[in-house]
């Protein structure tokens, strides 16, 4: 594996209500390289999510540290994780999310009117495999497969080192999902972008270059693809 973009030690994250403790993750280390493609497999409450949510800067860690290109995110103040969100990470999550009352093409210039280095609007969505001819679509006037490349073309304008994805297909279909799938393939093979994958879809772990299972908090193990299929080979 190449220099890592994250190297990740001893993380750590314990929810408290109360008297009652909840530990979602229990030290977990990993080493992540730049444009790798991981898919990031377990059960529910396996610790996918807050793994996730703590390597986006959208939450602390209880203990452990995280290095971002040699530099220690743990630690940092709001100030400091708002800015590596908004100059190096993309969010897809499963539900779109995007500005109703907007067109495709504006909701991704939402992003790019605070972005440095910025795509233009329309270089993202094809990137994204969006129909041109569907740009200036509101979203009610998508289908969900549609939005969710809406939402990932704005994830990407910025040009993002990093894109989390949480659970992106999961409210479609299987054909729709592949086609998701495949905008996320093309993301990381043209842009370069480190991309982790949430699903509980196995299969889905036949297009990463590692698929990292979780299970209680823990990484219980990590698999390692010879090759990566295409997703049109994958099956529901």
């Amino acid at each position: 594996m190449s220099e890592p973009i994250f190297k990740i030690t001893g993380l750590t994250k314990v929810y408290r209500s109360g008297e009652v403790e909840v530990h979602a993750l229990r030290g977990v280390d990993l080493e992540i390289a730049a444009a790798e493609f991981l898919v990031l497999l377990g059960p529910s409450g396996s610790g996918k999510s807050t793994f996730v949510n703590i390597v986006g800067g959208l939450d602390a860690p209880t203990d452990g540290q995280i290095f971002f290109r040699g530099e220690e995110l743990t630690g940092m103040g709001d100030r400091g994780l708002t800015r590596f969100r908004r100059e190096h990470v993309g969010f897809v999550f499963q539900f779109y999310n995007l500005v109703p009352s907007l067109t495709a093409r504006e909701n991704v210039a939402l992003v790019t009117e605070i972005a440095r280095e910025p795509m233009d609007p329309g270089e993202a969505l094809e990137i994204a495999g969006l129909a041109a001819d569907r740009h200036d679509h509101f979203p009610a006037q998508l289908s969900g497969g549609e939005q969710q490349r809406v939402a990932i073309g704005r994830a990407i304008a910025k040009r993002p080192e990093v894109l989390l994805c949480d659970e992106p297909t999961g409210a479609l279909d299987s054909k729709t999902g592949i086609r998701v799938l495949e905008a996320l393939a093309t993301v990381n093979e043209e842009i370069g972008t480190t991309t982790l994958v949430i699903t509980h879809n196995i299969a889905i772990g036949r297009m990463a270059d590692r698929v990292i299972h979780f299970h209680d908090g823990n990484v219980a193990r990590i698999d390692e693809n010879a090759a990566r299929e295409p997703a049109s080979a994958i099956t529901w």
